[in-house]
C-alpha cells in the first residue's frame, strides 16, 4: 500500500483513492452514495480511510445539498428507560439549535435497520446520532458511504469517521466490585443479558479480570449469561432463579444492567431470599426504576442525559465545520449507593 504521511497535509479523497488502489471517482461515489460500489472495493476504501484517519469535509457537502433542519436518532428499544433519557438529552440540545429530531427505534429487527439506513442515504436528515451498535456490517458501510455526518453514543468506534461517546464500562464494574468487597463480600456472582454489544462484553470482561486479579472465588455457576436476547427483566428473573438452585450461593451479585438486576431482585424475593440480608445486588445504568423498586437498587450510573447532549453537541460541531472532535470520549460512571447492599462483617480492605 502507498503510505501517506499523516500530519504533513490534510488527507484528501485523492489520498484515500491512492491508498486503496482505486479510482478517485470510486471513492467519491462511495462517500457520496451517488453510485453502487462493490463490497470488496468498499472494504478497501474503509480500510484506507481508517489508516489515513481521513475526515470528510461534511460542511462542503452540506452546502451542496438542501438542509432539512432535522437530525436522526437511531436506538434499538424505545421501551428501555436508558434510551429515553439519552434521547431527551439529544432532543433538548437539538431543539435549542433549531433542529427537530426523528426518532427511529428498530426493536432489533434488521428490516427496520434497513429502513433507517435508507432514510439516511436519501439525506432526509442533516446528521445522525447512532445509539445502537447491533447493526450488520454491510449497513455500517452504507451509513459511512452516505456522507451524512454521524456521532456514536453508547457505541464504541467502528471507524475513523465518527466520534464516539461512551461510559467507562470497565471502571464502572470495578467500582461496583470494590464497593462490594469493602462491605466484606468475596463470593460474588455476575448476571448478564447476551453480550451482543461491546459495552456488555467489556463489563463481563472487567468482572472476570477483577475477580482473578484480586484472587476472589470465580465459579462458573455464579457467572450466568443469557444466550438469547429477550426482555431484560425476564432474563434477570430466569438467571436469578437459576442461581438460587446452587447449593452454595454468592453473597452478592453484579448485574449487567438495572433491568436484569430488577428481574433478579424479583426472583430472590419471590423465593424467600432477603435482599440485602441474604444477598446483595448491584445494577448498572441507574434508570428511574432503580430508585423505586424495594429495596431501592444500588447501581452504577451512566449519565445518559449528558451522553446524549455530548453526542449531539459533537454532531452540531461537525455540521458547523469543526472537525477536531475527539474520536473517543469516555464519560465517568458514578456508583449510587441505595438499599440493595449490606455489609458482611469484616471488610476486605487489602483487596481494594
Amino acid at each position: 500500500m502507498n503510505a501517506v504521511k499523516r500530519g504533513v497535509h490534510r488527507v484528501t479523497m485523492k489520498d484515500v483513492a491512492k491508498e486503496a488502489g482505486v479510482a478517485l471517482s470510486t471513492v467519491s461515489h462511495f462517500l457520496n452514495g451517488t453510485a453502487p460500489v462493490a463490497p470488496e472495493t468498499r472494504k478497501k476504501i474503509l480500510e484506507a480511510i481508517e489508516r489515513l484517519n481521513y475526515r470528510p469535509d461534511f460542511t462542503a457537502r452540506n452546502l451542496k445539498r438542501q438542509k432539512t433542519n432535522a437530525l436522526g436518532l437511531f436506538i434499538p428499544d424505545v421501551t428501555n428507560p436508558f434510551y429515553a433519557e439519552l434521547a431527551q438529552g439529544v432532543t433538548d440540545v437539538a431543539q435549542e439549535a433549531g433542529y427537530s429530531v426523528i426518532l427511529y427505534a428498530t426493536s432489533y429487527k434488521e428490516k427496520l435497520e434497513e429502513s433507517f439506513v435508507s432514510l439516511v442515504e436519501q439525506h432526509q436528515v442533516d446528521g445522525v446520532v447512532i445509539a445502537y451498535s447491533f447493526i450488520a456490517e454491510r449497513l455500517w458501510g452504507r451509513l459511512a458511504s452516505s456522507g451524512v455526518p454521524a456521532v456514536l453514543v453508547d457505541v464504541y468506534p467502528v471507524n475513523d469517521l465518527w466520534p464516539s461517546v461512551v461510559v467507562d464500562n470497565e471502571k464502572g464494574i470495578e467500582e461496583a466490585l470494590r464497593y462490594l468487597v469493602s462491605l466484606g463480600h468475596t463470593d460474588i456472582g455476575y448476571l448478564s443479558e447476551p453480550p451482543y454489544v461491546l459495552s456488555l462484553v467489556k463489563r463481563q470482561r472487567a468482572f472476570l479480570n477483577f475477580m482473578k486479579r484480586k484472587g476472589l472465588p470465580l465459579r462458573d455457576e455464579w457467572v450466568l449469561v443469557e444466550k438469547i436476547q429477550k426482555n431484560r427483566v425476564e432474563i434477570g428473573f430466569t438467571l436469578g432463579k437459576k442461581l438460587l438452585k446452587e447449593k452454595k450461593r454468592p453473597t452478592a451479585v453484579v448485574a449487567s444492567s438495572d433491568l436484569v438486576a430488577v428481574g433478579a431482585l424479583k426472583a430472590f424475593l419471590s423465593s424467600g431470599v432477603r435482599v440485602p440480608e441474604d444477598i446483595s445486588i448491584v445494577g448498572f445504568d441507574d434508570i428511574l426504576l432503580a430508585s423505586y423498586v424495594h429495596p431501592s437498587l444500588t447501581t452504577v450510573r451512566q449519565p445518559k442525559y449528558e451522553m446524549g447532549r455530548t453526542g449531539v453537541e459533537f454532531l452540531l460541531q461537525f455540521l458547523r465545520g469543526k472537525k477536531d472532535c475527539p474520536p473517543l470520549t469516555l464519560i465517568e460512571p458514578v456508583l449510587v449507593e441505595r438499599d440493595s447492599c449490606q455489609g458482611r462483617g469484616v471488610r476486605e480492605e487489602i483487596l481494594l
